[in-house]
């Protein structure tokens, strides 16, 4: 099974969260404009100097008319409609009066003007030339406002789902260890009077699982080393309680004992192989807890003496329930879990791709 990771989110993070972004894109839009006027000032017969002083001027107030625009723009609704269209209409038409009025002003003090039109056509030209400019400024600033927004909003469902995970992670934990502690007490209480030494050892090992279960409820990943650990207790208390009927090993090599997990990762396996192995086996019931590492494969196998029960899909344990949960959130479309007969026994096999997703 090829691990399938989920894509990151993608788009302008905050494009108009600080100014240079906003500068950025103003600039890119007149900057080319001042170029194209430029070039038609000098077509039309003005000199280097003149062309350059009048660029200056003329699309230096466009920049600053922007600017104004930007000011009005970010204090209206920013879902465009018909409002927001006529306001884009009227403030476009405003600057383009302010620019041309600071165009004209500019040209009858100096006298530069363009020989191949009279000055009040040059005006008029002018003010239809500037009007539309600013109306495609300030459409591409609401479709650039637009696109920010959609990936906002897409980077906080992402957030979202996160958070939500991430509470669901706690609340399913919450759930397995109160399961874990009523099974372990009913044992220990079961053992007290015929054998108090047992009920002792007993709740020495459910104290070093207390303790290990305190530690890491924080914690969401954890070392394998350590849920080995944690298992090899509550195995040991279960083994208290039954005595020669229970007998366990475990099985990791060192590189996989380093792997990376989700805390509590092991116990509804371990748990459900103790209780249903004990109600199914015939006599002494035999668990093994077996790991192997194959590249990115962490593979862990826990298997018991016994029969396995009949399949009812109506009613399904908390812990595998639980387990198959945490798996998704986990491992998404990395991870195989199996529960199957095989010679006489159980095995329940765990199947991992790649280190776990933090939570």
């Amino acid at each position: 099974m090829p691990p399938v990771k989920p894509l990151p989110a993608v788009g302008w993070r905050g494009f108009f969260a600080h100014s240079w972004a906003f500068w950025q894109m103003n600039l890119f839009f007149w900057i080319p404009f001042g170029f194209l006027a430029f070039g038609i000032r000098l077509a039309s017969g003005q000199t280097p100097g003149r062309a350059a002083l009048s660029t200056v001027v003329f699309e230096g107030t466009c920049l600053l008319l922007s600017l104004a625009l930007r000011a009005c723009y970010r204090r209206t609704d920013r879902v465009f409609g018909l409002l927001p269209a006529l306001l884009l209409i009227v403030l476009s038409l405003a600057a383009a009066f302010a620019q041309g009025a600071v165009a004209a002003g500019f040209t009858l003090v100096t006298g530069w003007h363009n020989p191949m039109f009279d000055f009040f056509v040059n005006v008029t030209l002018r003010f239809i030339l500037m009007w539309a400019s600013f109306m495609m400024w300030s459409l591409g600033y609401y479709w650039l406002w637009a696109d920010t927004e959609r990936s906002r909003e897409s980077e906080r469902r992402v957030q979202a789902q996160h958070d939500a995970q991430r509470m669901e992670l706690q609340m399913l934990r919450s759930q397995l260890d109160p399961h874990f502690l009523f099974n372990s007490l009913n044992g220990i209480a079961a053992e007290i009077r015929p054998h108090p030494d047992a009920a002792v050892d007993m709740v020495g090992q459910l104290s070093d699982y207390l303790r290990y279960s305190l530690d890491h409820r924080k914690q969401p990943i954890s070392r394998l080393s350590t849920e080995l650990g944690a298992m090899e207790s509550y195995l040991s208390i279960e083994r208290a309680r039954f005595g020669d009927r229970l007998h366990f090993k475990v099985e990791a090599p060192e590189p996989a004992r380093m792997r990376l997990v989700p805390s509590f990762l092991l116990q509804p396996l371990v748990e459900n192989a103790v209780k249903h192995g004990l109600d199914r086996s015939a006599g002494t019931l035999f668990i093994t807890l077996r790991v192997r590492v194959d590249g990115n494969l962490l593979e862990i196998t826990v298997t018991n003496s016994g029969a396995m029960e009949p399949a009812d899909p109506s009613h399904q344990g908390l812990g595998l329930e639980t387990l198959r949960r945490r798996l998704d959130l986990y491992y998404p479309q990395r991870h195989r879990f199996t529960l199957e007969a095989k010679n006489e026994s159980v095995a329940a096999a765990l199947q991992l791709w790649d280190p776990p997703c933090s939570a």
